[in-house]
C-alpha cells in the first residue's frame, strides 16, 4: 500500500437509543432512571471518547434507534450529541440497520450536517477528507436481509486505505478475499473478532447491555491507521451498567455468615475496579462438601441478598446483587484452572462460558444429519440459564475425570 496519512476513528452500533434496560422481575426504585438512561449515557461515553481521542469520523454500524418507538427527548438527545460531534468537526457515517434505515427518518427532522446516512441500496463509496485531502475511503451498504454482492466491495485502486462497512451476519471467508483491510460490522450486540485474515472484521456489539444475558464489559472500538496501513485498535468500556456474573466456588460452608462475609470481600473488590458504573451481579455458590441445609433454603438467598443490597447497592453506581443461588457439587481447586496443561485450558474454557452467557455452546452441530430433528436433539439444546449451568458444571467434572486420569 502506498503510505498515506494516518488517522484515526471510533466505531459504534447497536446502541438502540430507545429500548430501556430490562430483565428483571422488578426494578430497584433508585436504579430505575439509569435503567431508562443508560443506553444514553453509553452513547454519550461514545461521543465523549471520539473527542477525547481526536478521531476523524464515528462510524456507526446500524441499530441507533427505532424513530418508531423514540421519544422526543431522545431525538433530541441523540441531535445534541451529533451537534457536538459537528462543532469538534468530526464527520459521521451513519449505516443504516435493521430498526433505522435512513428513509425511515422523518423529513421533517433535520441532521447536522457532518452527518452522512447509507441506505440498503447498491453500496456507495464515500471519500473521506481531511481538508482538501483524501484521508481513506468507506465502501458501505445498510442492512438488506441478505449477503451483499461482494464483487462490488473492492479497495481502492489508487490504494486508498479502504474501509467496509456493513449490517448483517456475514461469513468471514469473503471478507478475507476481497482486498479490503478493515471490515466493520454491525447486527450484533456481543463484540466479536471475525476470522477473516488477512483482513481485520469487527463487531463491535451494544456499549451498554441491556439485559441479564448481555454480561461483561460493553465498548466502541478505536481504530488507528499509520502511514503505512497498519492498524491498531483500543476496545474501550463505554457502559454505565454491567450485568455481571459471579461464581464462587467453596470445598465447605456451614454458616450463613461466612458466606456473607465471602460474598462482602469479593464485592469490596468489585467495588474498587468497576469505576463510575453500576454492577448488576448475578451470585452462584458451589459448596463442595460440607453446606448446611439452611443455606440450600431459597430463603436464606433472599436474606443474603438483602444484606448485600443493603450494604453495597443502596446509591447509584453501586453493586446491586438480583439473584444468588447455593448449590453442592465438585469444586475444582483453583491451581488446576492455572494449570498450563490441557486440562488447564479446558478448565478456563468452562469458566468463561458460565461467566458469559453471550458466548454460544452450540452441541447440535455435532450430531448426524439422522439426529438433527431427534430426541437426541432436543437433549442437547441449551435453552434456559440454568440449563446452561448445570450442562457446564457436568463438562467440567468430565473434563476433569477424562483430562487428570492416571
Amino acid at each position: 500500500m502506498t503510505p498515506g496519512s494516518p488517522f484515526r476513528f471510533i466505531q459504534t452500533g447497536d446502541i438502540h437509543l430507545d429500548q430501556p434496560l430490562g430483565g428483571l422481575t422488578e426494578v430497584p426504585k433508585h436504579l430505575r432512571e439509569i435503567f431508562l438512561s443508560a443506553p444514553r449515557q453509553a452513547f454519550q461515553q461514545v461521543v465523549e471518547n471520539a473527542l477525547l481521542h481526536e478521531v476523524d469520523f464515528v462510524l456507526i454500524t446500524g441499530n441507533l434507534l427505532d424513530i418508531r418507538q423514540s421519544s422526543p427527548v431522545i431525538v433530541g438527545f441523540l441531535l445534541d450529541q451529533l451537534e457536538t460531534l459537528e462543532d469538534a468537526g468530526m464527520q459521521v457515517y451513519w449505516i443504516g440497520g435493521e430498526v433505522d434505515p435512513p428513509a425511515r427518518w422523518p423529513a421533517s427532522i433535520h441532521l447536522p450536517r457532518n452527518v452522512h446516512t447509507v441506505g440498503p441500496g447498491k453500496p456507495i463509496e464515500i471519500i473521506h477528507h481531511r481538508g482538501d485531502e483524501a484521508v481513506c475511503k468507506i465502501v458501505a451498504q445498510g442492512f438488506i436481509g441478505r449477503d451483499p454482492s461482494w464483487g462490488q466491495f473492492r479497495p481502492d485502486p489508487a490504494e486508498l486505505f479502504t474501509i467496509g462497512a456493513l449490517h448483517g451476519d456475514f461469513e468471514a471467508e469473503s471478507m478475507a478475499r476481497s482486498g479490503i483491510p478493515y471490515w466493520a460490522l454491525g447486527g450484533k450486540e456481543l463484540r466479536e473478532r471475525m476470522g477473516a485474515s488477512p483482513a481485520i472484521a469487527i463487531y463491535n456489539g451494544s456499549p451498554q447491555g441491556r439485559t441479564i444475558t448481555h454480561n461483561g464489559q460493553r465498548t466502541c472500538t478505536l481504530v488507528e491507521v499509520d502511514e503505512q496501513g497498519d492498524i491498531a485498535m483500543e476496545a474501550i468500556p463505554t457502559d454505565v451498567c454491567r450485568w455481571q456474573s459471579e461464581i464462587i466456588e467453596l470445598e465447605n460452608c456451614k454458616k450463613v455468615s461466612d458466606l456473607t462475609q465471602i460474598i462482602k470481600n469479593r464485592l469490596n473488590t468489585l467495588s474498587t475496579t468497576k469505576g463510575n458504573r453500576q454492577l448488576m451481579i448475578d451470585w452462584r455458590v458451589i459448596v463442595a462438601n460440607e453446606a448446611t441445609r439452611d443455606l440450600l433454603k431459597e430463603e436464606t438467598w433472599l436474606e443474603i441478598t438483602a444484606e448485600l443490597n443493603k450494604q453495597f447497592g443502596q446509591e447509584p453506581m453501586g453493586s446491586w446483587t438480583y439473584e444468588l443461588t447455593v448449590e453442592t457439587g465438585a469444586v475444582i481447586p483453583e491451581a488446576w484452572y492455572q494449570e498450563q496443561s490441557i486440562c488447564g485450558d479446558y478448565l478456563r474454557l468452562t469458566r468463561e462460558l458460565a461467566a458469559d452467557p453471550n458466548l454460544p455452546i452450540d452441541l447440535e452441530a455435532f450430531l448426524a444429519e439422522s439426529h438433527e430433528e431427534s430426541q437426541l436433539a432436543e437433549a442437547v439444546a441449551i435453552d434456559s440459564r440454568e440449563n446452561r449451568r448445570r450442562v457446564l458444571q457436568d463438562a467440567r467434572r468430565l473434563g476433569v475425570q477424562l483430562l487428570r486420569a492416571e
